[in-house]
């Protein structure tokens, strides 16, 4: 099934983003974190409980000390909707292992090599996470990147392409195999406007403009 994700730990983002009734949960990181909060793993805590539908990807960002400490605390909130974001670094890869070895989900974040599929599979990772804007700037890095990492899947491991700034790579990473978009809520919007169709909605609508029939 194809999923869209909001990227943002911003409560009015989230309220908004839901009731667009586009998404099916959020994104976050450290950074997105530092903006709206000064205790993550608390804020992480609301948002869920705000949000009780929502799937909910949260990074350790090592505000606590220990990343192992905080990951496995941010996933005891809520083990059925917490998936894990932790980066594609040999520290990173090595944490990823122990919490999938004891049933969390986790997801390999800043998978910028295509190899990250085959190492992400290969210790029983849910998702690996490209940055798909950095993909197009980056010169050391495959623009496909997506693409690429869709050739090199076997199982059923999920591509959630993130760093999408705008509607064309938001559609490009469902085009190159992208599982799900996370994308923040100025592209969401973007993405449910068409100019054609808002036309289209104007001409309809004035078919029965002032009348008041009764339902039957």
């Amino acid at each position: 099934m194809t999923s869209i994700y909001l990227d943002s730990a911003n409560p009015e983002d989230v309220r908004a983003a839901t009731e667009t009734g586009l998404i099916h949960g959020v994104t976050t990181n450290p950074t997105l974190m530092r903006r709206c909060a000064e205790d993550p793993l608390r804020h992480c805590s609301d948002l869920l409980a705000k949000s009780v539908e929502l799937e909910f990807f949260y990074q350790p960002c090592g505000a606590y000390g220990e990343i192992e400490t905080e990951a496995w605390a941010a996933w005891r909130l809520d083990p059925e909707r917490v998936t894990l974001k932790l980066m594609f670094t040999p520290a990173g890869i090595a944490l990823a292992r122990r919490l999938c070895d004891a049933g969390v989900r986790v997801a390999l974040t800043a998978a910028q090599s295509p190899h990250a599929m085959v190492v992400a599979e290969s210790i029983g990772c849910a998702a690996v996470i490209p940055y798909l804007d950095r993909a197009w700037r980056d010169p050391r890095t495959e623009t496909h990147l997506v693409r690429s990492l869709s050739a090199l899947r076997r199982g059923d491991t999920q591509i959630v392409a993130a760093s999408v700034k705008n509607v064309g790579q938001f559609t490009q990473a469902y085009l190159d195999g992208a599982d799900a978009v996370s994308a923040p809520l100025e592209v969401l919007h973007g993405v449910l406007r068409d100019p054609a169709a808002d036309e289209a909605e104007q001409v309809f609508t004035a078919e029965y403009a002032g009348t008041a029939l009764r339902l039957p």
